[in-house]
């Protein structure tokens, strides 16, 4: 693809606004119809209008607060920040005031994440075991960039490494509880770890494995307990990085070649979207619209 070629497509994306990569996230386990939503027709400033449920918030929560507590240094961008300051209740009030800025979808899910700070604390203190148990006691960063520039594809792939010492990457995977409402009222149950690592967080991990060249480590945690997984080989994590991330890439890129960018076009090269997939839960109205636009529904 010549340059002019590139220049075209991504000024495309992002609802016209433009775009200049790729991230795991957006790859693995995601329909194309939903990347479309997202990343084609839709701009940022949309995407952020979405209302997460608390499950992604307890992510955030948990995640964030960890970092603070145990990195040495946090990337905001290029810009490393040294943590100086581990008051684990100032950072904690601090990440849940930035999560509190979001409105709840709805009533159950603000009564879901009043009911989650609970089991947040309890979840935090098993990150940190699960850390120190990865890196022992090596210097540890969060949330550096790191990239590839994969033959033949137009935009490059970005993401941001949760933990990562000298040696060592590691990717978090928290396991939020779930809640239901019983006539007594709302009740609290705990996400089970799983027996076996999930293929697109194993895909998501290969992606920083490949551009960290580290050892690398995926854990998963609850409130009760951690998970590590590390026993991958290097040709089973570039396959998966391969096959999940850039051949998905590949495809996104040769749909928007064949159709020029135009949405229109390229919605009639892939499957509709299923609404009732969870992916669907939390679309703006103007992303609602365009479905409706493209596919009819």
């Amino acid at each position: 693809m010549n340059k002019e070629k590139q220049e075209l497509l991504k000024s495309k994306l992002n609802n016209g606004q433009g775009n200049d990569h790729f991230s795991p996230s957006q790859l693995t386990n995601k329909p194309i119809a939903w990347w479309m939503t997202k990343y084609l027709v839709s701009s940022q400033d949309d995407r952020r209008k979405s209302l997460a449920n608390y499950k992604m918030h307890y992510g955030n929560l948990v995640g964030n607060t960890s970092q603070r507590l145990i990195s040495k240094y946090i990337f905001k961008g290029a810009e490393r920040e040294e943590i100086k300051d581990r008051v684990y209740d100032t950072i904690y009030e601090h990440e849940l005031k930035q999560i509190n800025k979001n409105k709840p979808r709805d009533e159950k899910d603000e009564d879901c994440r009043t009911h989650m700070l609970e089991y947040s604390h309890l979840t935090i203190k098993q990150i940190l075991k699960a850390v120190k148990k990865i890196f022992g006691d090596d210097s540890i960063q969060s949330e550096r960039y790191v990239y590839d520039q994969p033959d033949d594809l137009f935009l490059d792939i970005i993401g941001r490494v949760d933990f990562e010492s000298k040696n060592a990457v590691a990717e978090l995977k928290s396991k939020p509880p779930y809640f239901r409402l019983l006539k007594t009222g709302l009740k609290g149950y705990t996400q089970k770890l799983p027996i076996e690592p999930q293929l697109d967080h194993i895909a998501q991990l290969s992606f920083y494995w490949h551009c960290a060249k580290k050892k690398p480590f995926l854990f998963y945690v609850n409130e009760e307990d951690y998970k590590i997984f590390d026993e991958f080989t290097d040709e089973y994590l570039e396959h998966c990085y391969q096959t999940y991330i850039v051949r998905k890439a590949k495809t996104i890129q040769r749909l928007l070649e064949a159709s020029k960018g135009d949405a229109s076009i390229m919605a009639d090269l892939v499957e509709a979207p299923d609404m009732k997939h969870y992916l669907y839960s939390d679309l703006t109205e103007h992303q609602q619209q365009q479905i409706n636009k493209l596919w009819g529904i």
